[in-house]
């Protein structure tokens, strides 16, 4: 649409007709060379700025590029910190699984699980809780609850059965992270599955808010999950045949 197309927009039989901002605005994306042609009209326009004084419509472009790019580098940054964290997680499921491997018994699957993921980099608080059961041999040492506790306090992570990640109530920190529950911010709730069954729940911690949170991808948690599920599962079904 040229100049006259648009003026022709304001004319009909003689009677002059209002011209909607949506038409404004699709002109001028259809014509962005406007205001190369209007230099003067360019020079008398003013936009309205935070502080209350006025700007060009330039000094507005300036800084609406301006925010782009830095929203851009935040992205970019965050991509960024996401491969670094997979890159580290992926380092810990390689080293977990291989020590998993060289486990004898249900105990010391459990402790190799939450002494592997306790050291790790980003987390400050681990816990690994085992279900209950009369049938499964292990030490008094590792946590467990019983399967309606957790069911009841962890609802989203057996229904979805996947690693569930933001944040918890104080209440339910101080009685999962018993030691320092009131410093953390940000927790991962990994289920440890076998069979399609939870067998165990992997808590991670972390004292930054917002660093386990739901946009977090998770497939190396929910790996690690089924990894400690796949050996720990074996003992804890053999158990039950005695």
């Amino acid at each position: 649409m040229n100049s006259k197309a648009l003026t022709d927009k304001c004319l009909s039989d003689g009677q002059t007709k209002a011209i909607s901002e949506d038409e404004v605005v699709a002109y001028l994306r259809s014509n962005p060379d406007f205001f190369v042609k209007q230099a003067d009209l360019l020079a008398e326009i003013s936009l309205p700025h935070e502080s209350g004084s006025a700007i060009s419509l330039l000094e507005r472009q300036i800084n609406i590029l301006r925010e782009r790019g830095t929203e851009a580098r935040k992205k970019l940054n965050n991509l960024l910190e996401n491969a670094r964290n997979n890159d580290q997680l992926f380092d810990a499921a390689q080293s977990l699984v291989l020590a998993l491997l060289k486990a004898e018994n249900a105990t010391e699957i459990a402790e190799i699980a939450h002494d592997h993921l306790a050291n790790h980099a980003n987390v400050d608080a681990c816990e690994l809780i085992v279900v209950e059961s009369e049938r499964l041999d292990i030490a008094s040492t590792v946590r467990s609850r019983s399967l309606e506790f957790l069911k009841t306090e962890f609802r989203d992570v057996f229904r979805l059965k996947r690693t569930h990640c933001g944040s918890l109530e104080p209440e339910t920190l101080n009685q999962l992270f018993r030691d320092n529950g009131a410093l953390i911010l940000s927790t991962a709730l990994c289920p440890v599955i076998y069979n399609g069954d939870v067998l165990a729940i992997i808590a991670l911690g972390n004292e930054k808010s917002g660093y386990f949170n739901v946009n977090l991808d998770t497939l190396f948690l929910d790996f690690i999950g089924h990894a400690v599920g796949a050996v720990f599962g074996k003992h804890f079904i053999a158990s039950q045949d005695h």
